[in-house]
């Protein structure tokens, strides 16, 4: 939580248009903050998207031909 620094007995005996103004200020700072956290947060999960993450791999295996494995016959015992 952002510090006003002013004492809350302060806050009190301030008048209505000073206190009204430092709640605006305090609300924009709030929203500013919350504008960075959303915009880091969408650049977090399109970094860490699992989607585009698997079908990158899916059209790069996709060119790989993987080696057939031999037929080797077992004795029975």
């Amino acid at each position: 939580m952002e510090k006003l620094h002013i004492q809350p007995s302060e806050l009190d005996r301030l008048p209505y248009f000073e206190f009204e103004y430092i709640v605006s200020i305090y609300n924009d700072i709030l929203k500013d903050r919350k504008n960075n956290e959303s915009t880091t947060y969408e650049t977090e999960r399109d970094k860490y998207n699992m989607n585009s993450l698997s079908r990158s791999a899916n059209t790069q295996l996709s060119g790989a031909k993987l080696p057939k494995m031999p037929s080797i016959k077992l004795p029975k015992i």
